[in-house]
């Protein structure tokens, strides 16, 4: 054994007394190098003697050894062995007798096999190779079957029957069975399987195009369609290869006791790991390649519990008519860096294979370097071309022929796709691209690209992306797009993210902002739509939500018969906030952040719905439609509660805005644009603008500027704010405003302004119209070289402002033109009449019930009478008119929704009283006082002699 052999037969720990016994041996001097190469030629093929009388037999024939003999049951052949080993430049070969369509190779001894030259069948049987005490495959190892490969550590293999082929307890078997085998039986701490082979491949194996990155370092290999399954502890492949062409490669983990099942199917073998309840770790790395590429692409199946790619790259390409099987990995984590590449591209007639990653943990993906990114996202877009096997696209699946590419899904705890990383599914071809489908508890796109959609010269459709998460943030340059260079439409987008969505960050230096959007470039192609919904959506320094048509040189459209763009439908339950601007990009430039849609082509832009209770723009937020071209902008619709448009910051030479413009678009100016804006309609509690924030139309072509129309309860304007419809040469826009209140401070505009045209039209219904006092706060429709506009308010109160037949520093209303009084525009203020008794209450006429207030033990109509003197008196009658100074207040809610002219009724609330009783008698002490009692104490006589009769006295007296 060579050293590094001997490195890894530590992995083992029933080797460890051996290694240590064998180290001082040579400290001594006490082993010979001859001795030790002896010992290690007759070390590497010893049979056993557990299977008796079928013990297996080595032939050796120079450098190619065969294996005999063994038990045969039925279709089934058993060997076993107490150390198994291949040397280097050494071919062994088991025989294959007919009929025998299996092979059961056990290791009973304690070392591990060290598989460094050649092992192969000498017919088709299925070869099972089993070691509990790990596999190790040399550089130069190979495989020669022309049937599957099964290489594993599990204790043995089990049968239908029950019966099983052991290799830690061989002494103790039961009679060998002509079953099939169901699986294999893992004791605790299965050990490792480590791959190192870069095996040339041999000339009976398929060569392919060098353009396919497929290298001819096949490392162990099966025959075409075949299946090639390692499936112990940990999983190490470094640096070395597996090859499967059409097949299928299968890597399993195991990290306990238990079975792993499996069952013969016309593609191979599928595995069943329902009864393992704890998985192991496997690495890629240095290189390692997995190819199933073929004429339809195999099947590569990773079950683990950290699996990782470190330069590793999976392969499963479709060249040919039959469909793809795909990628799947299972796992807890799992880790793809330093240049890995995963990929079921097809090349032909047959569909591209999905590519499934589910880690119930987390998921990263990282690129090979953010510079290395920049520079791959500045040449497609410049090109729109992309190179399938570029080393910056980590997970790719995408057509290039006639058949439909496979999906990308990933279902994970956490996603990260980081540092330069791109996943894609476009489309080059004739077939359609596929599907990407991103599920994760937290998704974070960092300095990354996830892009479906179609490249120039294709014809398929683009693949649409969903995600579904928690939390969705992308940033730092990051780009989740669906684009069209076609006449083929690309795929929407639809996020549903329970949480919040942020786009955040442009960093200095990047060629594009950060940013989610769909794009048609090519002709009569069609962008696909946006659908996002969340809780929050949060959009800052220089982020954005991008759908456009069409692309720019210089002031031009590039494309004037570039398709349709998609439409933004945006639901968030609590609130969307835009924000802020990007650092500085790499041409010099600066964005905003934004939501936007723009046309740069013939076809017309996409619309946009916000439904949400709180949008708010500060620091130069923006959301817009625009046309540069000839197509007419979008349309954008706000329902909320609270609309807050909050100007720019001190240090941004941004303002916040929400705007359709015709003839600019993302700072591109085209004053030749002959397109219409579309309507900017907001249906809103508040609307708010302060601090430069507006509401804009803008045209600078010879188009209809657009519309705005605003129903709220209130709209207030602050401090250099506007809502304005203003034109250069096209017609002035629209604005249409109902409120209950409209408040206009410091300096704030409602104008439909023109240039060389009519000014626009204003019309205003509103409870109170308030400008603050010499604030200098204007309505105007006013026309530079044409008539002016018309301005249309009802109100039922207009303060601070008037008509005014030119402007001043005061609050003016003008629709004036500066070709003279003729061409000026008409003013018409209609003040509703006030209804006095609107919102009056009418008041119950009875408001207590008088009637147990006081005793009437003396009927006041039968002759009786009573007479109190002294001090006090007799209070006033309760159901008289008050008399006195008292003083009314009015207290009443006037808010209050009451039935118009329909007394309230009164319902009593009686207060419990405590009985009162009737006076009988009275009494005077010496001193005059008098006391009344409540029973009789007899005749008395007062000073002056007069008698005095008891209540009780009958109806004569």
């Amino acid at each position: 054994m060579n050293s590094l052999n001997l490195k890894n037969l530590y992995k083992s720990r029933k080797n460890q007394k051996w290694l240590n016994g064998l180290k001082w041996l040579c400290c001594f001097g006490l082993v010979s190098t001859p001795l030790f190469y002896s010992l290690k030629i007759n070390a590497q093929l010893v049979p056993d003697t557990t299977l008796g009388t079928e013990n297996s037999i080595v032939i050796p024939q120079g450098v190619r050894d065969f294996i005999e003999e063994g038990a045969r049951y039925g279709s089934n052949l058993f060997h076993s062995f107490a150390e198994f080993n291949v040397k280097e430049g050494q071919s062994v070969y088991f025989n294959n007798p007919n009929g025998v369509d299996n092979i059961f190779t056990r290791v009973t001894g304690d070392n591990p096999s060290n598989i460094l030259g050649s092992l192969g069948v000498d017919g088709t049987a299925n070869l099972f190779l089993l070691n509990p005490n790990g596999i190790v495959f040399g550089a130069n190892a190979q495989l020669d079957v022309r049937g599957s490969f099964i290489g594993s550590t599990a204790d043995s293999i089990k049968f239908a029957d029950g019966s099983e082929f052991n290799a830690t307890n061989p002494q103790n078997q039961p009679l060998l069975t002509i079953n099939v085998p169901i699986g294999l039986q893992f004791g605790s701490n299965p050990e490792s399987i480590i791959n190192q082979s870069t095996a040339l491949s041999p000339p009976n194996l398929p060569t392919f195009p060098p353009i396919l990155p497929i290298s001819t370092n096949v490392g162990l290999a099966v025959q075409p369609g075949q299946t090639l399954a390692l499936i112990g502890g940990d999983l190490l492949l470094n640096g070395g290869n597996l090859t499967a062409n059409t097949g299928q490669i299968l890597l399993g983990s195991v990290a306990s006791p238990g079975l792993v099942r499996f069952s013969p199917t016309p593609d191979g073998l599928t595995l069943n790991y329902d009864n393992i309840p704890k998985f192991g770790n496997i690495e890629l790395s240095n290189g390692a390649i997995i190819n199933t590429t073929g004429l339809g692409g195999g099947k590569v199946e990773i079950r683990g519990e950290n699996v990782s790619l470190n330069g590793g790259r999976i392969y499963a390409l479709t060249l040919g008519n039959i469909d793809g099987k795909g990628i799947d990995i299972n796992a807890q984590t799992f880790r793809a860096e330093g240049g890995t590449q995963i990929s079921t591209l097809t090349l032909g007639n047959g569909a591209g294979g999905a590519v499934n990653i589910r880690a119930t943990d987390s998921v990263e993906l990282k690129g090979i370097g953010v510079d290395r990114y920049k520079e791959f996202v500045a040449r497609y877009t410049a090109s729109g071309l992309i190179t399938p096997f570029d080393p910056q696209i980590l997970l790719i699946t995408g057509t290039a022929g006639a058949g439909v590419a496979g999906d990308i899904t990933i279902d994970t705890g956490q996603l990260l796709i980081d540092n330069g990383s791109a996943l894609g599914t476009p489309t080059l071809g004739a077939g359609n691209g596929g599907a990407i489908i991103l599920g994760a508890r937290d998704l974070d796109i960092a300095s990354s690209a996830v892009n479906s959609g179609t490249i120039a010269g294709s014809t398929g459709t683009g693949g649409s992306i969903t995600i579904e998460a928690e939390r969705l943030r992308v940033r730092d340059g990051a780009g989740l797009v669906s684009i069209t260079r076609t006449e083929a439409a690309s795929g929407n987008i639809n996020i549903k993210a329970s949480e919040s969505v942020e786009v955040l960050r442009t960093p200095d230096g990047n060629p594009i902002p950060t940013f989610i959007g769909t794009t048609a470039v090519g002709i009569n192609g069609r962008a696909g739509d946006i659908n996002i919904d969340t809780k929050r959506l949060i959009i800052s320094e220089g982020g954005g939500i991008s759908l456009s048509s069409g692309s720019v040189v210089g002031d031009q459209p590039l494309n004037t018969t570039a398709g349709l763009g998609g439409n933004l439908t945006l639901r968030a339950t609590e609130s969307v906030t835009v924000e802020g601007s990007s650092g500085v990009l790499a041409n010099g430039s600066r964005t905003a952040s934004f939501i936007s849609a723009d046309a740069y082509s013939a076809s017309p832009g996409g619309s946009m719905q916000i439904f949400t209770p709180v949008l708010t723009l500060r620091n130069g937020g923006l959301i817009s439609t625009a046309s540069l071209g000839r197509g007419d902008a979008g349309s954008i619709t706000i329902n909320g509660d609270r609309v807050e448009v909050i100007g720019n910051g001190s240090q941004d030479q941004f303002n916040s805005q929400i705007q359709i413009s015709v003839g600019i678009a993302s700072g591109v100016i085209n004053p030749n644009a002959i397109a219409n804006g579309g309507s900017l309609n907001l249906n809103v509690g508040q609307l708010i603008l302060r601090n430069g924030g507006t509401l804009n139309l803008q045209a600078l072509g010879t188009g209809q500027a657009g519309n705005i129309n605003v129903v709220a309860d209130a709209i207030a304007l602050d401090n250099q704010s506007s809502i304005d419809g203003r034109t250069a040469s096209g017609a002035g826009g629209n604005i249409n405003l109902q409120a209950q209140n409209i408040l206009l401070r410091r300096g704030s505009q409602i104008s439909t302004d023109a240039g060389n045209t009519t000014g626009g039209n204003i019309t205003i219904n509103t409870n109170t119209l308030v400008a603050v006092p010499k604030e200098n706060s204007d309505i105007t429709a006013n026309a530079q070289q044409g008539s002016g506009g018309r301005i249309s308010i009802t109100a039922s109160g207009i303060f601070g402002t008037q008509f005014r037949d030119r402007l001043t520093p005061f609050n003016d209303i003008t629709a004036t033109s500066e070709l003279g009084l003729e061409f000026n525009g008409t003013v018409q203020i209609d003040i509703r009449a006030v209804d006095p008794n609107q919102g009056l209450v009418e008041l119950p006429s009875t408001f207590t019930d008088s009637s147990n207030q006081i005793v009437a033990g003396c009927p006041a109509d039968k002759g009786n009478s009573f007479t109190v003197t002294g001090r006090g008196g007799i209070p006033d009658n309760p159901e008289q008119y008050l008399r006195g100074r008292a003083v009314w207040t009015d207290r009443r809610n006037l808010s209050a929704s009451y039935p118009e002219n329909s007394p309230t009724p009164y319902t009593p609330h009686p207060t419990p009283h405590t009985q009162l009783i009737e006076a009988q008698d009275w009494i005077v002490d010496e001193n005059g006082t008098v006391t009344l009692t409540a029973a009789p104490s007899g005749e008395k006589l007062l000073s002056s002699g007069m008698r005095v009769n008891s209540c009780q006295s009958n109806e004569n007296s």
